[in-house]
């Protein structure tokens, strides 16, 4: 490790002075991405499973937004509330079908 350490800290002192800052950071940033990588592959499976997608909470969101902007600006406002309406009906299938 002290090896290593040498090497990257000769190439750095090598560099010329307008460098050195910016390779002392991608060196640490190397570093840094190379253990995380190692540390995100080792979690265990039971905290990466993800729920079924709903876009029903989607659908309310989108419907409170665009109430306020149908007053505003008619045109985007109207398209928001028809997304929010299909994202809507969309949810309420899903939810109905998967019950079944």
């Amino acid at each position: 490790m002290e090896e290593l350490t040498q090497r990257i800290a000769d190439v750095i002192n090598g560099a010329g002075d307008e460098n050195r800052q910016d390779l002392r950071e991608y060196a640490l940033g190397l570093l840094k991405e190379q253990t995380e990588q190692s540390d995100a592959s080792s979690a265990p499976s039971s905290l990466t499973s993800a729920q079924p997608f709903s876009p029903l909470p989607f659908a309310i969101l989108l419907f409170l937004v665009s109430l306020p902007l149908v007053l505003l600006f008619p045109p985007l406002g109207g398209g928001l509330l028809v997304a929010a309406l299909l994202m809507g009906a969309w949810g309420l299938a899903a939810i109905l079908l998967r019950r079944s």
